[in-house]
């Protein structure tokens, strides 16, 4: 569904004023502002005006906010369960019962000026596919030295039932004196992101295969050596202490550190520059 106008849904919760807009300007008070009673485009608070009004009316109909991920609404009611997403004005709604979404539909055109767009086969850009399989699991990939400054570039991409839904990448912050620190430093940076997709995921409560650990793939024996069993020699002791987060995340059972190959490891990409 797509909000018509949705910041002028904001509430306004100080004087705005504002010059009278060119071409629409009255002559018999020429030199006055216009105050404002709604929030519009523009302003600073606008999206935050518009996300605290949705959120005061999901919430009346049942809708309970997680708390990893506040644009994204869930509701139980026996074993019928709705999710609602917002991304600024478009609004996706999942369940397993077609009245209720029907209901839900119904009620937010009720509150808000609503366009509805069917049935739903892209949103943001990515198409949509429907499967009943649940398995998640992540690979992170690092390139040693990169030529303009020395930084590595670390790579990782989460997939769940074979479609990738999480993945990043970017230049390491730190310069990484071997492969087995870029890609330590890349596994620690995918396990911190295994990390909050645990707890997303837990929060929706239709995953139960999410309690177990998250298979966590990287190509590097001696960054799995590291994870796993930490030791301190001359090439690694002077890796900075964030890094080893991931070995606190790896004993407490959220991730598990996999070998695979490097030509199986579909974040390799991500690490490698683009041919002509």
């Amino acid at each position: 569904m797509d909000v018509k106008t949705a910041f002028l849904n904001g509430k306004l919760e100080e004087d705005v004023y504002m010059t009278q807009p060119e071409g629409f300007v009255t002559l018999e008070i020429v030199g006055k502002v216009c105050k404002l009673q709604r929030s519009i485009y523009g302003l600073k608070q606008d999206s935050r005006s518009w996300n605290l009004r949705f959120n005061e009316a999901i919430q009346e109909f049942g809708f309970i906010r997680n708390e990893d991920e506040p644009c994204v609404y869930k509701k139980f009611s026996g074993n019928i369960v709705s999710f609602l997403i917002l991304y600024v004005d478009d609004i996706l709604i999942i369940g397993n019962d077609i009245p209720t979404l029907q209901s839900i539909k119904t009620w937010l055109s009720s509150c808000f000026s609503m366009k509805d767009l069917g049935e739903a086969t892209y949103i943001l850009g990515v198409k949509i596919y429907r499967d009943r399989s649940r398995r998640l699991l992540g690979l992170s990939q690092s390139t040693y030295i990169d030529k303009d400054d020395s930084r590595s570039q670390s790579g990782f991409v989460f997939c769940l039932n074979g479609g990738a839904v999480s993945w990043k990448s970017s230049k390491q912050d730190t310069i990484a004196d071997s492969t087995t620190e870029a890609e330590y430093i890349a596994a620690s940076e995918a396990a911190k992101e295994a990390v909050w997709i645990k707890k997303f995921i837990t929060g929706l409560g239709v995953i139960p295969s999410i309690s177990d650990a998250i298979d966590l793939y990287c190509d590097n024996n001696g960054a799995i050596a590291q994870e796993k069993e930490p030791r301190s020699h001359q090439r690694s002791k002077h890796i900075l202490r964030r890094f080893h987060l991931i070995r606190e995340i790896i004993d407490r059972g959220d991730v598990e550190i996999c070998k695979v190959h490097t030509d199986d490891n579909i974040a390799d990409p991500l690490t490698k520059p683009l041919a002509q």
